[in-house]
């Protein structure tokens, strides 16, 4: 089993970092740009046939890539903030866009994803967002964190005056 473990220490994108990659129907990786490699530490080898979870924070709540999946399976495009775990166990804030790529009769074949450098203040406003998600989850047993934290994902929206995750993440681009 890899190692999972969290260093503490954020790695912040450059302005012109653009991080690329394109996964099958299931997450799979099956393309990662130079600058993916670079900002993850796992070589290219290492990033292809991985799940993308590969990059997942123990800090990011699992309802808001359910949240996600909803989105994209859907034919529809993500965009979020999210807090990936490089190879070293530091961690990266990106603002990111997940879109499906579609075959001539319209059918998702891949999903393509694109990430850059989010502001500052976003990233802020964000990790206290997760961290509340996150201890919605955290309170209950693993087979119901994933509905739970969803839930809690629709109440802040919901409070916050958004009808969808779209809407409220472009409020911080």
């Amino acid at each position: 089993m890899p190692d999972r473990s969290i260093t503490g220490n954020e790695i912040i994108l450059e302005p012109h970092d653009t991080i690329q990659s394109r996964t099958d129907t299931r997450g799979v990786i099956n393309f990662a740009n130079a600058t993916m490699v670079r900002i993850s530490g796992y070589s290219r080898e290492e990033l292809i046939g991985a799940p993308h979870s590969i990059l997942r924070h123990p800090h990011m709540p699992r309802g808001v890539f359910y949240a996600m999946w909803q989105i994209i399976s859907a034919g529809d495009e993500f965009f979020g903030f999210v807090n990936n775990r490089s190879k070293s166990g530091d961690n990266y804030w990106v603002f990111t866009r997940v879109a499906p790529r579609m075959d001539a009769a319209g059918e998702i074949t891949a999903y393509s994803s694109v990430r850059v450098r989010p502001r500052r203040d976003a990233v802020a406003e964000w990790s206290r967002i997760y961290a509340d998600i996150l201890a919605v989850e955290q309170a209950l047993p693993r087979d119901e964190q994933v509905a739970a934290g969803y839930q809690a994902l629709l109440r802040f929206l919901k409070k916050r005056g958004f009808g969808n995750l779209t809407d409220c993440v472009m409020k911080y681009v």
